[in-house]
């Protein structure tokens, strides 16, 4: 009898060993970026990160943090990232270089704000002065240079770090800076300077952050793909259904206090369902090829290129379901 019980023991052991090794095998391991402090803009992704519910369709997730939209480009550019969620603008210039970044949904409208000091009455009295932005490639950077040329001034662009904006506003190192919710509110809070325009003012509903992968990775595993959209939509939905909860997170996600991002996300748009704002897109590119940050050259057809960056076909599946 004992050497029987023995001989069971061993038996459900090893399949107890092979169950816990074929889950192990079957974890997929999944590369997500996303930007620093951009709670308020891609909150679907805070909700997936914060309740870990990639990692409970069963993958492995290294999560990655940039600075701005350009620089999680750089990596997925390198095959370093699979997925991401950043500006469409800085998707759309790396479309531009010939890399095969596609949109799969939408995340906000607007959200970003110019905030100035107090001795900026008006627009043109940015002309000559120097504006902090996230960097060439942000959405933000282009609507500096949307404003500009709109109102026929120079604004001299100086790329920062969008947390360090609100200080270096307080020190007189720069003029004004424009960013993404919630740092304008920060720096209104904190009394360094008042928002003299909204990107709502600039292009109302405007698509801004978006998410993003490749062609070649869509191709090379479309159930990835799949999931990956499905579980978005969940924490999108999630997000919206639960929303003191979550404004508490990106409260501490950000350092900020609570009605500091409540007022911040007055200037954000949450669309559900997430579809992309295509003519704010097509708007952009052409801003884009005007400023030279796409080469003209390399857009043969404008409403070629605008549809080609977006495919939306996972996103409407879902829906329909």
């Amino acid at each position: 009898m004992r050497s029987k019980l023995a001989a069971i023991t061993i038996v459900v052991s090893i399949l107890i060993l092979c169950l816990s090794f074929n889950v192990s095998a079957q974890q997929k391991e999944l590369r997500f970026g996303y930007l620093v402090a951009d709670q308020l803009h891609s909150p679907a992704v805070m909700i997936m990160k914060e309740k870990k519910m990639l990692e409970a369709e069963g993958f492995k997730v290294t999560w990655n943090e940039f600075l701005a939209g350009s620089y999680l480009m750089q990596f997925m550019t390198s095959g370093e990232v699979d997925f991401g969620s950043g500006g469409c603008v800085p998707a759309i210039i790396t479309r531009g270089q010939g890399v095969d970044v596609v949109i799969l949904a939408g995340a906000n409208a607007e959200g970003s704000s110019i905030v100035v000091k107090d001795t900026i009455k008006k627009v043109t009295d940015l002309n000559g002065k120097n504006v902090g932005t996230p960097g060439i490639g942000s959405i933000q950077d282009a609507m500096v240079d949307s404003l500009a040329r709109g109102n026929k001034i120079k604004i001299i662009h100086k790329a920062m770090k969008v947390s360090d904006m609100p200080i270096f506003l307080q020190k007189g190192e720069i003029d004004g800076f424009i960013s993404w919710a919630p740092h304008p509110a920060r720096a209104v809070d904190l009394k360094y300077g008042y928002q003299i325009l909204t990107s709502h003012d600039l292009m109302p509903d405007h698509q801004c952050c978006v998410l993003v992968s490749r062609e070649s990775t869509l191709k090379k595993d479309p159930e990835t793909a799949r999931k990956v959209v499905k579980t978005y939509l969940k924490a999108y939905k999630w997000f919206l259904d639960n929303q003191k909860e979550s404004i508490a997170m990106m409260a501490a996600a950000t350092g900020m206090k609570e009605e500091v991002v409540l007022d911040a996300m007055k200037t954000v748009k949450y669309p559900f369902p997430p579809h992309v704002n295509m003519p704010s897109v097509k708007v952009m590119t052409e801003g884009l090829i005007q400023t030279g940050k796409v080469e003209k050259d390399r857009v043969t057809d404008l409403d070629s290129f605008v549809k080609g960056i977006y495919k939306p076909e996972i996103l409407e599946e879902l829906l329909k379901q």
